[in-house]
């Protein structure tokens, strides 16, 4: 994966985790489960920090959430789709469910930056090839002048 392109992990934008942690909060806890980008800019007192739009979020991370373009209310958490129904003909995630997709966040943010800084495992045998080249330069730079 080079050259690196950041828009390829959008977990490396340093604001994006909270913006999906908070994004998952509201659709996973709220009694509505479809939201428009307006009403989810009201809830959560402002716009996301790492893009425009919380539908923007939201497209940039379909593992989580669903977005319609056709409904005006279009952004959707992907696991309250999936459950069923109750007597109610809700759909309610449990408690500890929502702990494991902000866990699973986390752990996708985590991967993505190691992704992204694979590169620094070669500094150490840069540097040590580096050093390698100049001790045999130097040996055979001595060797040549006849330095005892």
């Amino acid at each position: 994966m080079w050259p690196f392109k950041p828009n390829k992990l959008p977990y490396t934008n340093p604001n994006r985790l909270s913006d999906v942690m908070a994004l998952i909060q509201v659709l996973a806890l709220h009694k509505y489960r479809h939201r428009s980008d307006e009403g989810l800019t009201d809830e959560m007192q402002g716009p996301p920090r790492s893009v425009s739009t919380w539908k923007e979020v939201a497209q940039q991370h379909p593992e989580f959430f669903r977005v319609n373009d056709a409904e005006r209310l279009g952004v959707s958490l992907v696991a309250r789709h999936v459950l069923p129904k109750d007597e109610n003909g809700n759909r309610e995630l449990p408690s500890d469910f929502v702990g494991i997709l902000l866990q699973t966040a986390v752990n996708l943010h985590d991967r993505q930056l190691d992704r992204a800084y694979h590169w620094k495992i070669y500094i150490p045998i840069v540097v040590v090839i580096t050093a390698g080249i100049f001790t045999i330069f130097g040996i055979l730079l001595r060797s040549w002048l006849k330095i005892p």
